[in-house]
C-alpha cells in the first residue's frame, strides 16, 4: 500500500509540475495513475495527498479556471516554487547527489514521465518535462560506476586495465574499498594488491571495461580522502601562440608581445607537469617553487637519459 501510495504522489507531482495550465480533478484523476474507484473515493484519496504534498513543502497553486464557474478549480506546481535551498555542498556531497539523480533520472523518472505524458497528451494537454527542477548531474557518471560500486559492496577483488600518465595502459588487480569525486572527477579508493599500498585512481582512465573477480578480500578500515590529489595554484610565462591548450584553462595576469603570464589551478602537482613537460620549451613555471623544481628534475633526467 505504502509503495502504490509513493508512486501516486510522484505521478501527481510530475504532472503538475510538467503542465503549464491548471488541470481539473477530472483531468487529473485521468492522468495520474492510482485514482481508481468512484468519483467520491477519487476525491477524497486526491485531497489527503494534496495536504500530504504541502506538509513535504510542496506549494500546491490553485485558481478558478472558468470565470462563468467559480467552483471549476485547477491545480498545477509552479516549477519555481518547488525548488530546495541545499546550501554548500562539498563534492562528496554533489557526486551523491549527482549519483542519485542520475540513477532517478534512468529508471523511475524515465518510466513515470513517459507514462504521465501519454496520459497528458492524450487529454490535449502538453507537457513539457524540462520545466522539472530535478537536479542535473554535476558530472556524467562513468559505465563502470555501477559495477565498481557491486564489487565494493561485496567485497569481490578486481581487474582493470589503467592509463597511466604516458596514456599507457596498465593492469592493475585491486581491492576496492570506496568511490569518491572531486573537481568533476569521480575517483576509485582501492589497495593495490601488488604492493599492498592505497591509492586513488580516476574512473575516466579505466580502459575498456573492469573485470570482477570470484576471490573476495577483507576490508579494512580506512577513510576515503577528501584531498588525495591537493589542487596546486600555478604561474606560468607561456609563449604567445603556443600552448593554447594551457592558455584556455587559466586566467591571464599579464600579455606581452612575446609571452603571456598566465595562473592556472591544476587538480595535481602530477597532471600539471605532465601538461607543463609536454609544451617545453615554450611554457616556463615561475611558482610555485616545488613545480619549478620538478619541471627542474624531470628535463635533467630527460637529459641524462639521451646523454652520449
Amino acid at each position: 500500500m505504502a509503495s502504490e501510495k509513493n508512486s501516486r504522489l510522484i505521478n501527481l507531482v510530475i504532472a503538475l509540475l510538467a503542465t503549464k495550465k491548471f488541470l481539473t480533478k477530472p483531468q487529473i484523476f485521468k492522468a495520474v495513475l492510482g485514482y481508481e474507484g468512484s468519483a467520491d473515493a477519487a476525491d477524497r484519496m486526491f485531497e489527503r495527498d494534496k495536504e500530504e504534498l504541502r506538509a513535504l513543502g510542496i506549494e500546491i497553486e490553485m485558481r478558478s479556471i472558468d470565470p462563468l464557474f467559480e467552483d471549476e478549480i485547477g491545480y498545477r506546481i509552479r516549477p519555481e516554487h518547488d525548488k530546495f535551498d541545499l546550501g554548500p555542498l562539498n563534492a562528496e556531497e554533489i557526486g551523491i547527489l549527482a549519483l542519485a539523480a542520475e540513477a532517478w533520472r534512468n529508471t523511475a523518472f524515465q518510466d513515470i514521465a513517459r507514462s504521465t505524458s501519454l496520459r497528458l497528451e492524450s487529454l490535449g494537454i502538453a507537457a513539457d518535462f524540462s520545466e522539472i527542477p530535478l537536479i542535473s548531474p554535476y558530472q556524467e557518471t562513468p559505465n563502470s560506476l555501477i559495477d565498481l560500486l557491486n564489487a565494493i559492496e561485496n567485497s569481490n577483488e578486481i581487474e582493470m586495465d589503467y592509463l597511466n600518465s604516458e596514456d599507457v595502459a596498465e593492469t592493475k588487480k585491486l581491492a576496492p574499498h570506496g568511490i569518491y569525486t572531486r573537481s568533476t572527477k569521480w575517483y576509485l579508493f582501492a589497495k593495490d594488491l601488488f604492493d599492498s599500498t592505497f591509492k586513488s585512481y580516476r574512473l575516466d582512465r579505466i580502459d575498456n571495461e573492469i573485470r570482477i573477480s570470484k576471490r573476495k578480500f577483507q576490508p579494512e578500515q580506512i577513510s576515503i580522502p577528501t584531498e588525495y590529489f591537493p589542487k596546486i595554484d600555478t604561474i606560468l610565462e607561456i609563449r604567445r601562440d603556443h600552448a593554447v591548450e594551457l592558455q584556455t584553462k587559466g586566467m591571464v595576469l599579464q600579455d606581452s608581445d612575446e609571452f603571456i603570464k598566465i595562473r592556472i589551478v591544476f587538480d595535481s602537482i602530477q597532471i600539471a607537469l605532465s601538461s607543463i613537460l609536454r609544451h617545453t620549451p615554450d611554457v616556463k613555471v615561475l611558482e610555485p617553487e616545488e613545480l619549478v623544481s620538478a619541471v627542474k628534475s624531470a628535463l635533467d633526467n630527460l637529459v641524462d637519459l639521451h646523454a652520449d
